[in-house]
């Protein structure tokens, strides 16, 4: 990657806590044939980030350092590379920036992360962002926006008239998927705490289970009419997926973002049902469907907090606690 110049972004260079993360000088990016560079202006936090930091992901995902992290951008096109058509100078964009290894193993977790003042990236990752929410509202809004549809409709294959059952219904993925699945015609079963309750059912959910309940299988299949649900989506991972497949009738399928041998759990359950885990794909068509759904007023969104570029590792040890409610976004000048 040619540089020009000089750019602000967040790196580390070995793996640890958040005390690895500094504010450097990097090569500033330019557009290679295909590719775009958006010049960031918000970048979405997530869990996915604190844990590639402390190299719980290496085998999943190896990392070369420096490494710049957050796969999340919102901001305006910069500049645009040779063949790539669509965008123009100026244009507010968003995308989502993961590499992708397993389908191109030359692809590296490593220097093209969002947490910098550019990034370039392939323009068949980048959509226009939503036209009715800001850029730092849309910088939130990738990882988790794709997670929730590709994990219903790409993996669990959930269509108008099913009943899907959401584990974790108040976290980041699980208030896309209730929306989403609300906006394709799908009966919604959620969990959430109690203290949540209100929050999903204002995002559309038909039924909001509490998760500490001691009968919980049973409260969701009550909940769900008195018969098993037709996809689960689980993304809290642990015991909550036993309650999934509890819950999950004969041929179901059971989706995964938290527990990668659902697989293995669904074949000894022994009623023929599947289970998927996955990680999400970068997808500028999705990108422009949930921009849609959004500005047609058929997906909210959460609580947003913000923090300024030097403040990530404050932002990644929040994210860390798994007590934040809604969405953090990185604020890039």
């Amino acid at each position: 990657m040619a540089a020009t110049s000089t750019m602000k972004a967040a790196v580390y260079n070995e793996f640890g806590n958040s005390s690895v993360l500094s504010i450097s000088d990097v090569p500033k990016p330019t557009a290679a044939a295909g590719q775009v560079v958006i010049a960031v202006k918000a970048s979405g936090v997530n869990p996915v980030d604190w844990k590639l930091r402390e190299g719980y992901l290496q085998t999943m995902m190896p990392q070369s350092f420096p490494t710049i992290p957050s796969w999340d951008a919102a901001g305006t096109i910069a500049e645009v590379g040779e063949g790539v058509t669509g965008f123009t100078v100026g244009d507010e964009v968003y995308a989502y920036n993961r590499p992708t290894p397993e389908t191109s193993p030359e692809a590296k977790v490593c220097n093209n992360g969002c947490a910098a003042q550019f990034v370039a990236l392939a323009a068949d990752r980048v959509a226009a962002k939503p036209k009715s929410v800001d850029i730092p509202t849309a910088g939130a809004i990738p990882l988790v926006g794709l997670t929730a549809w590709q994990g219903l409709f790409d993996h669990g294959a959930a269509v108008e008239g099913n009943t899907v059952l959401i584990l974790n219904a108040s976290g980041g993925v699980g208030s896309f998927a209730v929306q989403f699945a609300k906006a394709k015609g799908l009966t919604v079963i959620a969990t959430a705490s109690a203290k949540n309750t209100d929050f999903v059912k204002d995002l559309g959910a038909d039924a909001v289970v509490d998760y500490s309940s001691d009968s919980l299988t049973e409260d969701v299949i009550a909940a769900a009419g008195g018969k098993p649900v037709d996809v689960v989506f689980d993304c809290v991972g642990g015991d909550a997926a036993a309650t999934g497949l509890a819950a999950l009738k004969e041929g179901g399928v059971i989706v995964s973002i938290a527990k990668f041998d659902i697989g293995a759990d669904a074949e000894a359950a022994g009623k023929g049902q599947t289970g998927k885990a996955f990680m999400v794909l970068p997808s500028a068509e999705q990108l422009t469907t949930i921009a849609e759904l959004i500005d047609a007023g058929k997906v909210k969104m959460g609580e947003l907090t913000t923090f300024p570029l030097a403040d990530i590792a404050k932002a990644q040890d929040a994210s860390q606690t798994h007590h934040v409610r809604g969405k953090m976004v990185l604020l890039i000048e």
